[in-house]
C-alpha cells in the first residue's frame, strides 16, 4: 500500500510540474499578446497591379474600402450559415472548444504535423487579424489568449459582426458586404439562404471553392452546409429544398477583373503558398509580366466576322510568363480538338525514338478494337509522313503513333507539362482532344511554350514581384523548368510544325514575313463546332487564339479560319517593329535518305554517298534515332532483267527504270553490238532480228553521280534466244508492243 502512494504522490508532482512548466512556458510566450482593436475593423485592402514596364495598370478591389454591414441589417440565415459551416456551438462556449482543442491536439500528434486547428469563430477572427499565418505551438498559446481577452471585451454579436466584416472571400473580396456585391451583385441585406451559404463554403479555401474556379466543388459544400442548417434548426425543410435547388451564380461583368488579365493575377496571387489575404490586408504592390500595349490592343481586337466567344493568350516564352490575357467568357476548361496532337502524341514518339518527322504512317480507315476514327470529310491519303499527318492534322495517323506510344506514356510527359488527364481520358480519343474536362487555353499556350524553349517546362505566371506598401519584397518569382523534351525533339516538332503554317492547316500565318509554328484544332460534329484553335510561336512568344462559346452552342468557326486570322494579326502587332530571333537549331541531325526504297517500300533508309541528289531528301533526326540502314538501291544497280520472244520480236523487261540508265548489248556469232543506252521504259523491244540466228544480250545498269561520272550495276546476260523462220509478227496482232 505505501508503495502505491508512493508512486501516485511521484506522478501527481510530475503532473504539477508537467502543468506549471506548460504554465511557465504559456505567460512566457503570451506575455506581450496584445488584442489590437485596429485591426478588428475591415480591410483597407488595396492591390496596386504594374506592369512589366513597371507603369501603374490598376487597384483590385471590390466595392469600398473598409465597407461593413451591422449584424442587425442582415437576414437571420446569414449569421446562421457561417455558424453552422464554422462553430455550432459559437453562442454556447468562451472562445474557445476546449473538446476541439483535446480532439485536434491527439490527430495533430498522431500526425506529427499541425493538421487540425479546432478553431472557433473568435479564434479565426484573432488569427486572421492579429496574428502570423505560421503553425506553432507559440502562435497557437497567443491565438488562445488574444481569444479570451477578445470574448472578455466584445459580445458574441459584436464579434461576429467583426468576423462577418473581416473575412476573406476571394477574389481580392473581403468581408460579407464586398462578397455580396462581387459574386451576387446586390447587398448583404438580400442575401437568400442559398446565397448565404455558399460565401460560408467559400471562406474555407477561396482559391478552390470559388462558383467561378470550381462550380462543383462550390456547390456540394454549398448544400452541405444547408445540411446542417436544416439539422441545427436554423433553415426550414421548404427552404432547405429551395435553397438546394438555386443555381450558382453566373459570373459577372465585376468579376471579370484589362479585366481578364487582372482576375487571373488576382488568382495567382491566392495559390501562392506564401499567400495570406490578411497579411496583405493593408495592401501591396503587385508587379507583373503585362505588356500593356499587346494586353490594350488583344481587348479590341474585332473583326466583322465575330460570331462567337473569344479568348487570346499571348505568353513570354523566355520568362515562362504571360504577356496578355483577354476572354469574353472567363477561363473556362474545353477539349483542345487536334492541338492536343503534338504535346500528347508526336513530341512524346519522337523522345521515344518510335518515329520521326519523315516516318511513312499508312492513312486509311481503320478500326481500333471498336474505335473507328475518321479524317476531316473521310478522306484518306495513304502513306504520309509524320511530318504531313501532323500538318494537315490527319486523325487515323495520329491515333496509330498513339496506340504505338501508349495513353500512359502520353498522360506522363502531358503531366509534365502541366496537362494532368483523368484515368476515363486514356484511351486512343486522347489523340484527337476528346477528354472529360479538357484544359484552359492558358495552360495550352504554356505547354507549347516548351518548344520554343528547346524542350524545358515551366507553367506561365503573371506575376514577378509583390511588394508591401513601404516597399520591402514579400516575393520574387524564380522559374524551375522542368525538362519534359530533349532540344533535337523540340527542333523536330518546330520543323513539323513550320510545315502546318506552310503546306498545312495553319497557312492563314503564312503571309508573315517571319517563320512561325502553328497548330489549329476543332472539336464539333457535322452539326457544328464547339471549339475552334489556333496556337503559334516563335522563340520569343507563344499566341493562342480560342473561339466558341461558353454554352457548347454550335458555331461555323474552325480553327484554320477565324483563330488563325486573329493569331496572325496579333503576330504582326508583336513584330511591328522587329523581327523574332530565329527558333534553335543544331541539336537535330540532317540526314540525305533515299526515295527509292521511301516511295516503293515505305522503309526511311540512308543514301549512299554516290547517291545522286535528285533521289534524295535531307531529313531531321534525333541524334540517337538516325536512320540505321543504308539503302543499296545506288551502291549496287541490279538489273533484275527477264527476257521473252514473241512474234519475232524480242522483249527485255527492265527494272527501276526511273532510277537507272541502261547499256544493253547484243551478241551473235561473235560479233556484239550496243543496240541501247539510255534511259528506258521498262519494256525494251528489239525488233531487228533476223530468223534462226541466235542471240545473247548483255543488260548492265548504271547511272550519272553528283559529279557526272558514270557509275556501273552488274551486268547481266540474259538467256539466249532464237528466231525461227516463221515466227515473224502476225499482221492480225498488230504492233501489240505498243499496246
Amino acid at each position: 500500500m505505501k508503495i502505491f502512494r508512493r508512486t501516485l504522490l511521484v506522478l501527481l508532482c510530475l503532473l504539477l510540474a508537467a502543468v506549471a512548466a506548460a504554465g511557465t512556458y504559456y505567460f512566457a510566450v503570451t506575455a506581450d499578446a496584445k488584442l489590437d482593436t485596429e485591426k478588428l475593423e475591415p480591410a483597407r485592402n488595396s492591390l496596386s497591379v504594374y506592369d512589366k514596364d513597371g507603369e501603374f495598370v490598376a487597384q483590385i478591389t471590390h466595392g469600398s474600402a473598409k465597407k461593413s454591414v451591422r449584424l442587425k441589417d442582415l437576414p437571420a440565415h446569414v449569421p446562421a450559415a457561417f455558424i453552422a459551416a464554422e462553430d455550432k456551438h459559437f453562442y454556447s462556449h468562451h472562445g474557445l472548444d476546449y473538446k476541439g482543442i483535446a480532439r485536434a491536439f491527439l490527430k495533430n500528434l498522431q500526425a506529427g504535423a499541425f493538421r487540425q486547428g479546432a478553431s472557433t469563430i473568435s479564434q479565426q477572427l484573432v488569427k486572421n487579424t492579429q496574428l502570423s499565418p505560421e503553425r506553432t505551438i507559440r502562435r497557437k498559446l497567443r491565438e488562445i489568449k488574444l481569444t479570451r481577452k477578445l470574448e472578455q471585451k466584445y459580445s458574441k454579436d459584436e464579434i461576429l459582426e467583426m468576423y462577418l466584416n473581416t473575412i476573406y472571400f476571394g477574389h481580392a473580396c473581403y468581408g460579407i458586404a464586398n462578397a455580396a456585391d462581387f459574386y451576387f451583385g446586390k447587398g448583404a441585406e438580400e442575401l437568400t439562404a442559398a446565397e448565404s451559404a455558399m460565401l460560408a463554403a467559400i471562406i474555407k479555401s477561396p482559391s478552390s471553392y470559388s462558383p467561378f474556379v470550381n462550380a462543383e466543388k462550390c456547390e456540394s459544400a454549398r448544400n452541405n452546409i444547408l445540411s446542417r442548417m436544416l439539422a441545427l434548426g436554423t433553415l426550414s425543410e421548404s427552404g432547405y429544398e429551395q435553397a438546394r435547388k438555386t443555381p450558382l451564380p453566373e459570373r459577372q461583368d465585376n468579376a471579370i477583373a484589362a479585366q481578364s488579365y487582372l482576375g487571373a493575377v488576382c488568382r495567382e496571387f491566392e495559390n501562392l503558398p506564401l499567400f495570406s489575404p490578411y497579411a496583405v490586408r493593408g495592401g501591396c504592390k503587385i508587379f507583373t509580366y503585362m505588356d500593356a500595349r499587346m494586353q490594350d490592343y488583344a481587348e479590341t481586337l474585332k473583326t466583322t466576322a465575330d460570331r462567337s466567344g473569344k479568348s487570346i493568350v499571348i505568353c513570354d516564352n523566355e520568362n515562362f510568363a504571360v504577356s496578355a490575357l483577354y476572354s469574353t467568357v472567363g477561363e473556362l476548361r474545353r477539349q483542345p480538338g487536334s492541338v492536343i496532337k503534338p504535346l500528347a502524341v508526336y513530341a512524346p514518339a519522337i523522345e521515344e525514338n518510335l518515329l520521326s518527322p519523315c516516318t511513312p504512317i499508312l492513312d486509311e480507315k481503320t478500326d481500333f478494337d471498336g474505335y473507328s476514327p475518321s479524317n476531316y470529310k473521310d478522306v484518306y491519303h495513304g502513306y504520309v509522313s509524320a511530318r504531313t499527318a501532323l500538318a494537315e492534322s490527319l486523325n487515323v495517323p495520329a491515333v496509330k503513333v498513339l496506340r504505338m506510344l501508349g495513353t500512359e506514356k502520353s498522360g506522363q510527359y502531358l503531366s509534365r507539362l502541366g496537362l494532368t488527364l483523368k484515368d476515363t481520358d486514356k484511351n486512343l480519343s486522347l489523340a484527337l482532344g476528346g477528354m472529360a474536362e479538357g484544359y484552359s487555353l492558358t495552360e495550352l499556350a504554356g505547354a507549347y511554350s516548351s518548344f520554343a524553349h528547346k524542350g524545358s517546362y515551366a507553367s506561365p505566371a503573371f506575376i514577378r514581384r509583390i511588394e508591401d506598401t513601404n516597399g520591402k519584397v514579400l516575393y520574387e518569382r524564380s522559374p524551375s523548368p522542368v525538362h519534359v523534351f530533349s532540344e533535337d525533339t523540340a527542333e523536330l516538332i518546330n520543323s513539323m510544325l513550320s510545315a502546318a503554317v506552310t503546306e498545312g492547316t495553319a497557312k492563314k500565318l503564312a503571309v508573315l514575313p517571319f517563320s512561325v509554328c502553328a497548330k489549329t484544332g476543332t472539336c464539333g460534329t457535322d452539326a457544328g463546332n464547339t471549339d475552334a484553335y489556333a496556337i503559334g510561336y516563335t522563340a520569343q512568344h507563344t499566341v493562342a487564339v480560342w473561339m466558341g462559346n461558353a454554352d457548347n452552342t454550335l458555331t461555323d468557326i474552325s480553327g484554320g479560319g477565324l483563330p488563325c486570322h486573329y493569331a496572325m494579326l496579333l503576330f504582326k502587332k508583336l513584330y511591328a517593329e522587329r523581327t523574332p530571333t530565329p527558333l534553335a537549331e543544331g541539336a537535330a541531325i540532317p540526314c540525305r535518305i533515299d526515295l527509292a526504297t521511301y516511295e516503293r517500300d515505305h522503309i526511311v533508309a540512308r543514301a549512299s554517298d554516290s547517291e545522286p541528289d535528285k533521289y534524295t531528301a535531307t531529313e531531321l533526326f534525333r541524334r540517337n534515332n538516325l536512320p540505321k540502314a543504308e539503302s543499296n538501291v545506288f551502291t549496287a544497280p541490279n538489273a533484275n532483267a527477264a527476257i521473252r520472244c514473241e512474234n519475232g520480236i524480242v522483249c527485255i523487261e527492265l527494272c527501276d527504270t526511273e532510277y537507272y540508265s541502261y547499256t544493253i548489248k547484243r551478241e551473235c556469232n561473235g560479233e556484239t553490238a550496243t543496240i541501247f543506252d539510255g534511259k528506258s521504259e521498262k519494256l525494251f523491244y528489239d525488233k531487228t532480228l533476223k530468223p534462226n540466228k541466235r542471240y545473247t544480250y548483255t543488260v548492265q545498269p548504271y547511272f550519272i553521280g553528283n559529279t557526272g561520272k558514270r557509275i556501273l550495276g552488274k551486268k547481266v546476260t540474259l538467256p539466249a534466244v532464237c528466231i525461227k523462220e516463221n515466227s515473224a509478227p502476225d499482221a492480225k496482232y498488230g504492233e501489240w508492243w505498243k499496246a
